[in-house]
């Protein structure tokens, strides 16, 4: 015979492992989202094509960096979590500016960032990277103050990639990804 306080015991364990089955099956699984891929590219002087360290690299507040030594950059993907893919199904990727800056230097500044873009069925199908090659950037005028700065900033509303036949330091474009050719894009 079993008494009654083991019952209770068998009842409200019971009860506890009910509860936390049914919260586990209710609760809702976070998915990580990427809004944009990953950035990567080099920043060399037009006129000397040595690199330049410490150049700003900004996407949006939330996402920047800045060259390494060799000019070297490594931009990090916008990334959101959510609890629902539906809100992502068939969206494009975001797009916002990107500015390249240094003092010294005219800015470049890439309007809707100025890449070619892929459309994701899924924001977690965003690509790894977009590797931009080199940028050049120019010299600022002597003389020229901080405040007037923006006059000579470049602004690149559309970048396609670069043909066969064209320099990045001549052309705003960026090289074709890794076994892609000019037909497939």
């Amino acid at each position: 015979m079993i008494n009654t306080s083991m019952l209770k015991l068998r009842f409200l364990m019971g009860s506890c492992f009910l509860i936390l089955l049914l919260s586990a099956c209710s609760s809702e699984t976070t998915t990580l989202h990427y809004l944009t891929p990953i950035v990567t590219g080099q920043v060399l002087d037009k006129t000397t094509e040595q690199p330049i360290s410490d150049v700003s690299i900004i996407y949006t507040s939330s996402a920047s960096t800045t060259t390494d030594k060799d000019g070297f950059f490594r931009l990090p993907a916008i990334e959101i979590k959510s609890s629902s893919t539906d809100d992502w199904e068939s969206k494009q990727l975001s797009e916002s500016d990107m500015t390249v800056y240094k003092k010294d230097y005219k800015s470049k500044d890439y309007w809707n960032f100025g890449l070619p873009r892929i459309k994701a069925k899924r924001a977690s199908e965003v690509p790894e990277y977009v590797h931009m090659g080199i940028i050049y950037l120019d010299k600022l005028p002597d003389g020229v103050q901080l405040e007037d700065n923006y006059k000579y900033n470049e602004y690149i509303e559309d970048m396609s990639y670069c043909q066969s036949n064209q320099s990045q330091k001549e052309v705003n474009c960026i090289p074709l990804p890794d076994g892609v050719d000019h037909e497939a894009v």
